[in-house]
């Protein structure tokens, strides 16, 4: 068992490093599913996927069949396929954000426009439901067709609310629960069946998925307004209007919800609400990032209470990967 002074790498390098020969092969089979005879899909496509990331879903797909035993075939197509459903929601998500960067480079619908970059996602959301269907499992299928059908659902209830003060906590999660959750859940669920994993411990590790990328989430949502270097410029949540959770919460707490309205107004143009940094001093002094911090502290908490019924290297990374949310 590895011990704290042992990782010298934080967990997710250590989980990479650990699964390199793995990780490889997930990349090698992404990028030949996003090979097309039109150019410019393929453009769109490579560049996309080879823009970085961590591929944090596909690792935790590979960590959970290496939880139950060791990965497979079956275990690299279900990786490649969410990572596949993930890029085909950033490319979403850019053009309903009209984001201009991602992971610090120029967004696809700002280099090719809107409609190329749609029908690109719908292209890699075709080529995932290709991968699933080559492992020859429904289980498989059934997993994370339901996962695709919620995050569009969350998608459209999101946008739905988009500059909505008047959102409850409770909702706002659900919405993070469709949108987020819902794939970091699939991915470690198929994982887990992928090694030949019980129904107990395929649900336990689903569940870890879940509360996982609910901390995730609230997490990503505070770093938009404090961190300035996380692939995109520090506060774009605010200018781009979106109420997320900190918003939120400080909406809540504030008796002078009139500032937020000013923030938060279709009406109002960028120029014309408050600016950035009386935003953040307003946020710190409502304690709503340490409210944040409660809430992303108790899914890790949960998340973590999902690994208890494993015992192995994997499983202390896992735990410390969570650890490691905590501190952002």
């Amino acid at each position: 068992m590895l011990q704290a002074s042992q990782i010298i790498l934080d967990p997710v390098e250590q989980l990479r490093n650990d699964f390199k020969k793995g990780l490889q092969q997930v990349d090698t089979l992404i990028l030949s599913s996003v090979s097309a005879s039109e150019p410019l899909v393929q453009n769109i496509a490579k560049t996309l996927i080879s823009a970085g990331g961590k591929r944090l879903r596909p690792l935790l797909c590979l960590a959970s069949s290496r939880l139950i035993s060791e990965f497979n075939q079956n275990s690299i197509s279900l990786a490649a396929a969410v990572e596949l459903i993930h890029a085909a929601t950033l490319l979403h998500d850019d053009v309903v954000d009209e984001s201009p960067l991602r992971r610090g480079q120029q967004t696809a619908n700002m280099i090719w426009g809107n409609k190329p970059s749609i029908l690109v996602g719908d292209f890699l959301f075709a080529r995932a439901f290709q991968l699933m269907v080559n492992t020859g499992d429904i289980n498989f299928l059934d997993i994370l067709a339901t996962a695709s059908s919620k995050i569009s659902e969350g998608e459209v209830t999101q946008l739905r609310c988009f500059n909505s003060l008047d959102l409850s906590v409770d909702s706002y999660l659900e919405i993070t629960e469709y949108k987020t959750a819902t794939l970091f859940s699939a991915a470690c669920h198929t994982g887990a069946l992928a090694a030949g994993a019980d129904p107990y411990s395929a649900q336990q590790l689903s569940q870890f998925g879940r509360y996982f990328g609910l901390m995730y989430q609230v997490v990503d949502d505070v770093n938009d307004y404090i961190m300035s270097n996380r692939g995109k410029s520090q506060g774009d949540d605010y200018r781009e209007g979106k109420v997320t959770l900190p918003i939120l919460l400080a909406y809540q707490a504030d008796t002078d919800k009139s500032f937020w309205h000013q923030c938060f107004n279709d009406d109002n143009q960028p120029f014309q609400k408050p600016p950035f940094d009386q935003v953040l001093n307003r946020l710190h002094k409502l304690d709503a990032f340490k409210k944040c911090e409660t809430i992303a502290k108790f899914y890790g908490k949960e998340a973590q209470k999902c690994l208890a019924s494993f015992s192995n290297d994997v499983s202390y990374l896992m735990q410390m990967l969570v650890e490691s949310y905590f501190a952002c």
